[in-house]
């Protein structure tokens, strides 16, 4: 994905810790906070959009449990599939 097709976040604030925390992966990767922080949430979009369909679902009324049990099952064959994929 090119940079201009990127979408921005303008003025994200987080805890002290997740600062410091994203400062410390900063420097040892040798790049900016800003770029840990894309580059963490972008790995993360699969999950974040089973996330957010799991609140949907809950929302029009599905059963949470069922809703739960298939969320953790899906999120389970990301994990598995990325473990796969970096092999």
């Amino acid at each position: 994905m090119s940079y201009q097709d990127k979408k921005k976040i303008a003025n994200l604030y987080v805890e002290p810790e997740t600062h410091a925390a994203l400062k410390r992966l900063a420097v040892q990767q040798e790049t900016t906070m800003q770029a840990v922080a894309a580059r963490f949430l972008d790995e993360l979009q699969p999950v974040l959009k089973e996330i957010a369909d799991a609140y949907d679902a809950i929302k029009t009324g599905e059963n949470t449990q069922k809703v739960l049990n298939s969320f953790m099952a899906n999120s389970l064959k990301i994990a598995a599939s990325n473990l796969e994929n970096d092999e």
